[in-house]
């Protein structure tokens, strides 16, 4: 990927002051909100099914996948981050990095990961449409209710999202998805218990022969595919910029902001492999659809555990799609900005080009509407699938942000990535190309 002259891009204005910083770490903390809202929006459904999966067919074999996935993740989008804070065009963009490298990757990194986030979100405002429809007692009991239900819950999204103030909205709804996650999930564990040396035991590298329902490999591309490729790695940016943090001066909250979201994660994922290794690994019991989710946690902690299941599933997939029709959207149209700048001025906000709506919330809310039909494919399926093909949007994310952090030609010059970083960085590459190497081997082989 041969990088240009940062003249070749369209002029990069600079960004507005941001808000004032707040002084040491109870204040970091209180004013968090990028971090929290794209940790949720990582979650989704995505990390629960992948857990209790991975937990279920092969106990505390894959733990170690999940622990690289998530440390991994963290140092990479936080290098995105870096970049937007202290490049030296001084833009809060992405993709005008993107379009320093070569003209046309802009466009390219914006389609793709506006078709990921149609693939997620199938199986997103699926897993939102079940968990509610459980919760009410499945009424009629007809394979329709949570097609119904979805329906329901779109229409009562896009009315939220049009109110305005969408990113406000967005980051209110992370906080309190992650304190009834946390409460939930942490009640699952201390009602079940586990063996701690058996999860020691797990964070040994090892891909066990394939048993249950998904091969290993496919379970581990699923686990660690978005370790740095991740099309939803790129939503962080754009909440930094509706934060307002747009200059060197906010790199240290940006760190603390992105910890505590990851933390949360490493919480919830402990959480839900454990239950589902303490209680399905060794039965001949697999897991196939949302059902037998609700019928694990049943096995595990008796009547509470599907109502608990349920709520979990909520108010993860709840906070996830309108957060990504939100951000995919943005993704897509600064990349065609940034390919076609006489289109659509740079300086503009996003939410005010053309089609902006018609993006968000016909293509990314209501078109995968289709999939929460009875005869489409059952939401486990559809989860482990739409993780997995994320590691095919790996090798051009990784490759972009490790020269763009590693360049005085692009960074400031106090920024630049330390030799430590680049080769973190570069590992860190190396195990999402892997993922990405065993999604396609899996999926053809």
């Amino acid at each position: 990927m041969a990088a240009e002259e940062t003249s070749a891009g369209p002029s990069s204005p600079s960004v507005p002051e941001g808000p004032s910083i707040p002084k040491g770490f109870k204040g970091y903390v209180q004013f968090t909100g990028p971090g929290l809202l794209v940790a949720m929006a990582w979650l989704s459904a995505g990390d629960l099914v992948t857990a209790s999966v991975s937990g279920a067919d092969y106990g505390y074999a894959l733990i170690w996948a999940l622990v690289i996935s998530l440390v991994a993740r963290y140092f990479f989008v936080s290098a995105i981050g870096k970049y937007i804070l202290a490049n030296n065009e001084e833009s809060d963009s992405i993709m005008a990095g993107f379009r320093r490298l070569w003209r046309g990757l802009p466009i390219l990194m914006g389609a793709v990961a506006f078709v990921v986030g149609f693939i997620v979100q199938t199986y997103i405002i699926k897993g939102a449409a079940a968990a509610l429809y459980n919760l009410a007692g499945r009424p009629g009991d007809s394979g329709w209710g949570v097609f119904v239900v979805a329906i329901l819950l779109v229409g009562l999204t896009t009315a939220m999202l049009l109110a305005g103030r969408q990113y406000k909205v967005l980051e209110l709804l992370a906080r309190l998805s992650v304190v009834a996650l946390l409460v939930t999930f942490m009640i699952i564990v201390a009602l079940r218990g586990f063996d701690a040396m058996e999860l020691l035991r797990g964070l040994v590298f090892q891909v066990p022969e394939d048993a249950g329902g998904f091969r290993s490999i496919v379970i581990v591309a699923a686990i660690i595919g978005a370790v740095g490729g991740s099309a939803a790695n790129l939503l962080y940016p754009y909440f930094l910029r509706d934060k307002g943090w747009n200059r060197p001066e906010y790199r240290k909250l940006q760190i603390v902001d992105l910890l505590i979201g990851i933390v949360a994660m490493v919480i919830i994922n402990l959480a839900v492999w454990i239950m589902a290794a303490e209680t399905l690994q060794g039965r001949d019991f697999s897991i196939q659809d949302e059902n037998d989710l609700a019928q694990m946690m049943h096995l595990g902690i008796g009547a509470p555990g599907p109502v608990l299941l349920w709520l979990g599933l909520f108010f993860v997939t709840f906070n996830s799609f309108p957060a990504y029709s939100y951000g995919f959207t943005k993704v897509l149209l600064d990349g065609v900005r940034h390919t076609f700048p006489r289109v659509s001025d740079p300086a503009d906000d996003l939410e005010r080009i053309p089609g902006f709506r018609w993006l968000q919330i016909g293509v990314l809310l209501c078109l995968p509407l289709l999939f929460s039909l009875p005869m489409a494919p059952n939401f486990v399926v559809l989860t482990i699938a739409g993780q997995a093909l994320q590691a095919l949007t790996g090798p051009i994310i990784i490759v972009g942000i490790i020269i763009l952090t590693s360049s005085r030609r692009f960074m400031m010059a106090a920024y630049v990535n330390k030799w430590w970083e680049t080769l973190a960085l570069l590992l860190i590459g190396a195990i999402g190309l892997w993922a990405t190497f065993g999604t396609i081997r899996s999926f053809f082989g």
